[in-house]
């Protein structure tokens, strides 16, 4: 007969095999009621642990292995029913199930056991905890550190601003001192123009005056441009950006070293302030360079009143100069100029010993020869001109050659022989007196000044010739 078909009369229970005998019966019954409660019990237990071990490692094997506890008790359920009731094929079919249960647990838990091995036992965990106590200890250190330093930066930046605030009054005390140098100067400069004035006009020297109002206008212009830089130095000082700084420093005064540790200004901070104090620096610098340059300017201003005062007795000032010095000292007076009209300054100027000339005369004639090689390239009508300014000395011949070349409207030739002439000039607005000024200045200075154009727009330069002692001959 077929397992699948007949009737169930047909098979007899279980209970048959063990004649109804009570001892057996209640055997059997109980070993198996125990085993089906415990393996469903299990299960359960591996499901609630599952759930609540959310990082537990190999969760599926858990689970893998509660089907197949819980397939085991079934068949054992199974056991217990076919004791009265002949139903095999659903023990056999319940059997099958056990028997895929178990062979998949076993094949899953074979490459599982090295993993399972490979886990850490007590003494790693152990290794494990001691090593995140010593972290623990060490970021405390760290912490203890960190709130040392704290401390020592909320006292330096207090030292660091009370330093700013003092360098803050000494920059306000040195402003204040410039604009009184400034406003000094400007009364010794208006004292001196009237002063020049007065006694051009008490000798009737009225060529002479003009020469001298021409030069005092010359050096104006660069005292104007030194006092111009002055003041948009002060105006564009940043001196408010420390006392904004320090404001801000008095808002937070109360909280400064979070303020400075955690607040992306406070953090900022002393960076800012470290550049602040080297552009104060700087614009110090700035202004006390310009206020030398202003009193050069007017120390030349003197000397051009008294040079000019002492034409008649023929005097002079000879002192060792450096030629180069000489030279720039020039161009910045004219610097203000040749930076509006984007003149190119190019420089041949070989190294030379210092030399005994008559240094503020020959100061007026550059100044006046660059000042004219500017007009004359105003003329063309064009910017990015060439000034080129040469010196050279001839120890043969005991001379000094200073040149200034010009890319402007030249000169014609039958101008060169009229052109250092008192009252003669190209220009619309010209005087006709610096030129002749310059040649009489070299002149009593035992030298000359040379002109040469080779005609219109060619350009034109422009050589002072002046003798000069060798250096082993002439006592400072």
């Amino acid at each position: 007969m077929s397992i699948w078909g007949g009737s169930l009369a047909e098979l007899m229970p279980h209970g048959f095999c063990l004649s109804w005998a009570p001892g057996l019966m209640w055997l059997h019954i109980v070993s198996d009621t125990l085993t089906v409660l415990s393996y469903a019990t299990i299960p359960v237990t591996l499901m609630v642990l599952v759930r609540r071990r959310q990082d537990l490692q190999f969760s599926w094997m858990f689970v893998l292995f509660g089907v197949f506890i819980l397939a085991c008790g079934a068949t054992h359920a199974m056991s217990l029913w076919t004791l009265w009731f002949p139903d095999y094929l659903a023990a056999g079919l319940v059997k099958a199930v056990t028997a895929a249960a178990s062979v998949g647990t076993a094949v899953a838990l074979v490459p599982l056991v090295p993993k399972a091995v490979a886990l850490p036992g007590p003494a790693q965990w152990e290794a494990v905890h001691r090593d995140l106590r010593d972290q623990v200890a060490e970021r405390e250190r760290v912490e203890q550190e960190v709130r040392r330093l704290n401390a020592e930066l909320e006292e330096r930046v207090a030292r660091r601003t009370a330093e700013l605030q003092e360098a803050n009054d000494r920059l306000g005390a040195l402003h204040g001192e410039l604009e009184q140098r400034v406003e000094q100067r400007t009364a010794e400069l208006r004292q001196a123009q009237a002063e020049l004035v007065a006694t051009a006009r008490a000798a009737g020297m009225a060529e002479i005056a003009t020469n001298v109002l021409h030069n005092v206008g010359n050096v104006l212009n660069s005292v104007n441009v030194s006092s111009g830089m002055i003041c948009q130095q002060l105006r564009q000082s940043k001196l408010p950006g420390l006392a904004r700084s320090a404001e801000l420093l008095g808002q937070n005064e109360a909280d400064l070293g979070r303020f400075m540790t955690e607040d992306p200004k406070g953090r900022l901070l002393p960076g800012y302030l470290g550049k602040l104090a080297q552009v104060l620096e700087t614009e110090q610098r700035t202004v006390l360079d310009e206020m030398e340059q202003m009193g050069k300017s007017i120390d030349h201003l003197k000397d051009i009143i008294a040079t000019q005062q002492s034409y008649a007795g023929g005097t002079s000032m000879v002192v060792a100069t450096e030629v180069s010095e000489l030279v720039d000292d020039a161009l910045r007076m004219n610097a203000g100029a040749l930076s509006r009209h984007q003149v190119v300054v190019e420089r041949d100027l070989p190294p030379l010993p210092r030399l005994p000339i008559d240094r503020h005369r020959v100061l007026q004639i550059l100044i006046n020869l660059i000042g004219n090689a500017k007009q004359a390239m105003d003329a063309e009508a064009a910017f990015g001109h060439r000034l080129r300014i040469g010196a050279q000395l001839d120890d043969a011949r005991g001379e000094l050659r200073l040149s200034v070349s010009d890319e402007g409207d030249g000169i014609r030739p039958e101008h060169l022989e009229r052109i250092f002439a008192h009252g003669f000039t190209t220009r619309a607005r010209g005087h006709g007196f610096g030129l002749h000024s310059c040649i009489v200045a070299a002149r009593e200075m035992g030298g000359d000044l040379r002109a040469h154009s080779d005609g219109v727009g060619t350009g034109a330069t422009f050589t002072l010739v002046l003798p000069v002692q060798a250096a082993a001959d002439w006592i400072i």
